[in-house]
Parts: structure tokens; C-alpha cells; sequence
């Protein structure tokens, strides 16, 4: 039988049974290994607040703690959210994470744009 997915769409190798977790998006209840996981990290206040708090604070250099928030959703919520995007079957199988792929693209030209500055040629 032919195969979309070398995981099954799973990540369970190994285990018979994995416990049963709440989509955020919709309340199904996707198992934990084939739910689409995503971990935020957000401030407490937004910036306009945060430069009116760190006026009125006392204590120099306090930070204010953060919202840390992992969410679960399953299949359909995340595609529909566009949290993951359906991909060709050509490029089903790349393993690569793309936003690291961006990053190390814009590193790239960050280097490079810094070198011909500091050279004396152009930027690019």
C-alpha cells in the first residue's frame, strides 16, 4: 500500500499509545504526537505600556516576566489557521525547518553587506 507520509503523520516510534491532548482551535482531542505543537512567548504588557511601566518603576533594570503559552492544535485547526501549510509531494519530503532556512539567508546577506561596508565598496 502506498504511503503519503513515512511517519504516518505521527511521531509515536516505539510506543503502542500516546495520551490524547486539547485542540486549542476547535477542543478535539488530537493524540499528543500527531498534534501540531507551538510554544509563544509574549510580554505582559505591549510596548506602549511597557515604556510608561519602566518610566514609573523603581528598581532599575526590572524585567518584567513574560506569558510563556505552548498550544495544541490538530490537523485541520493548524491548516486552517496556516500554523503549517500543505506541501507538493516533491517537497512532502525535505526535512528542513524553511524560518531556519530564511534566517540563515538573511545572516548571509547581513555578512556580506557588513564586509563591503567595512571594505569600502557598496552594499548590496
Amino acid at each position: 500500500m502506498t504511503v503519503k507520509r513515512r511517519n504516518h503523520g505521527r511521531n509515536r516510534h516505539g510506543r503502542n499509545h500516546t495520551r490524547l491532548v486539547n485542540c486549542d482551535g476547535c477542543g478535539c482531542k488530537p493524540p499528543k504526537d500527531k498534534a501540531i505543537k507551538r510554544f509563544t512567548v509574549r510580554n505582559i504588557v505591549d510596548k506602549s505600556s511597557l515604556r510608561d511601566l519602566t518610566d514609573a518603576c523603581i528598581i532599575d533594570n526590572y524585567e518584567l516576566p513574560k506569558l510563556y503559552n505552548k498550544t495544541h492544535y490538530c490537523v485541520s485547526c493548524a491548516v486552517h489557521r496556516k500554523t503549517v501549510r500543505p506541501r507538493s509531494k516533491i517537497t512532502r519530503g525535505e526535512r528542513a525547518n524553511p524560518r531556519a532556512l530564511l534566517m540563515e539567508k538573511y545572516r548571509k546577506q547581513a555578512a556580506g553587506g557588513d564586509a563591503a561596508a567595512v571594505a569600502g565598496g557598496p552594499a548590496k
